[in-house]
């Protein structure tokens, strides 16, 4: 069985049929949509919609008596696929799934990026901290056909061709690359930002494209510990100065009168004013 993103690029050789097809304006969609979790893990989609005329008109244009459809069918990979018509538009959509983005290989159109090397992956890193979580991602979109192989090629390949054809008219094929990410996006070089945290390139056919996006998610859950734990220690403050005022207050003996003090008193009175009246 063929690896995910093996099957991906497989899909990509669908648009090398249509090219004897597509001798009028209607162009042809590719949208790669990705979905990523927080533990890397995730969802590739690659939809591609095709005008039904030129399904029903390319029913024995290919070799041994093939439809294209059945073409199409055959090469689609393994996996959860599904086919509808919409809008006067056959759409083919392949759906894999990954544990960890990190091992995902950049989209190509001509399965450059099928190389072992780890400059060919995408890349997504987690930083934590204490109250919020930043989210780094990068990937990268090559719908370019590589020099090397057009020279190389036979004029009438399929790649000469759609090379040609597409040089021509730009809007034989419409490609746009999606990204929801699990986190609020902070930065992004992204043509359009939508709904949901979903990150939307706009990719014309011969461009590259890097893809890099930074998101932050609060961690509320450390805030509320926050609050509760300044909420316990201003009770624990409050109880320990309560006890010490009572206790001081139990230890201050009362104030009471000596009556000796008043003897004192009358008597000083008594002398002074026996020498009062002697000077008299």
């Amino acid at each position: 069985m063929k690896g995910p993103i093996k099957k991906i690029l497989v899909i990509f050789s669908i648009m090398f049929l249509l090219v004897p097809l597509l001798s009028g304006c209607d162009p042809t969609f590719i949208d790669i949509f990705t979905e990523l979790e927080e533990d890397y893990s995730g969802t590739r989609s690659v939809d591609i919609s095709v005008k039904t005329e030129y399904l029903r008109k390319g029913e024995v244009v290919l070799e041994q008596n093939q439809s294209l459809l059945d073409k199409i069918l055959e090469v689609l990979p393994e996996g959860e696929i599904e086919t509808y018509e919409e809008e006067g538009y056959t759409h083919f959509n392949s759906k894999t799934a990954f544990d960890d983005v990190n091992f995902v290989r950049h989209i190509s159109i001509d399965g450059f990026s099928s190389g072992s090397s780890p400059r060919f992956l995408a890349k997504m890193s987690i930083d934590e901290f204490f109250f919020y979580r930043d989210v780094f991602f990068q990937d990268y979109v090559d719908m370019k056909i590589d020099g090397a192989l057009l020279a190389s090629g036979d004029p009438n390949s399929d790649f000469n061709r759609l090379h040609d054809l597409a040089s021509a008219d730009s809007r034989i094929l419409n490609i746009t690359y999606q990204i929801k990410f699990p986190v609020k996006i902070i930065t992004t070089n992204a043509d359009i930002i939508g709904e949901n945290n979903i990150a939307i390139w706009n990719i014309p056919y011969g461009k590259e494209k890097q893809i890099l996006i930074e998101g932050k998610k609060t961690k509320f859950l450390s805030y509320f510990l926050v609050v509760i734990l300044g909420i316990l220690g201003l009770l624990i403050l409050f109880f320990v100065f309560a006890l010490i005022f009572s206790s001081r207050l139990k230890r201050k003996p009362a104030r009471t009168r000596s009556t000796r003090t008043y003897d004192n008193y009358f008597k000083r009175d008594r002398y002074f004013n026996d020498d009062e009246s002697d000077e008299l």
